[in-house]
């Protein structure tokens, strides 16, 4: 996915940021992107803009696997960089902490938006010390279940 769409999709996921992800999937597909496009788009670009966050942290190990839930209870795994969204966010997200290549309220949305961030400020408000740190990921939702690339 190249930088300029992938940009145009951070800014499509911060002006529908209030709404569910059904709303974001629906303004995603308007804008041209396919089913699974948006549906990992909205549930990725979050882990994937706040990994470089994480990393100025002190946290080094980060599980490449994510999991979610299906429809059916079974659990669905995936390699995060096999999913195009996460890599090409990963990426982007990187030159942005380094070169400032996108809006930078739009980045800070999105990567605010990350359970991951969550985390790992919830830990830092106890006094931890995230130096060294895992973290793992996971995907609420069956929808993203049916879209993960395995």
């Amino acid at each position: 996915m190249s930088e300029a769409r992938l940009i145009r999709a951070a800014e499509t996921l911060a002006q529908t940021f209030e709404l569910g992800g059904d709303e974001q999937v629906a303004a995603l597909m308007r804008d041209g992107f396919d089913e699974g496009e948006a549906w990992r788009l909205v549930a990725l670009l979050p882990i994937a803009f706040g990994r470089p966050v994480l990393e100025e942290l002190g946290m080094r190990h980060f599980v490449q696997t994510v999991t979610a839930q299906a429809a059916d209870g079974k659990l669905v795994q995936a390699n995060l960089m096999r999913q195009p969204e996460y890599a090409a966010g990963l990426k982007l997200a990187r030159a942005h902490r380094q070169y400032g290549v996108m809006d930078h309220e739009v980045y800070k949305l999105i990567a605010g938006s990350s359970a991951d961030i969550d985390a790992a400020s919830n830990a830092l408000n106890q006094g931890a010390d995230l130096t060294g740190a895992t973290i793992a990921s996971s995907l609420m939702g069956p929808e993203i279940a049916r879209h993960l690339i395995r």
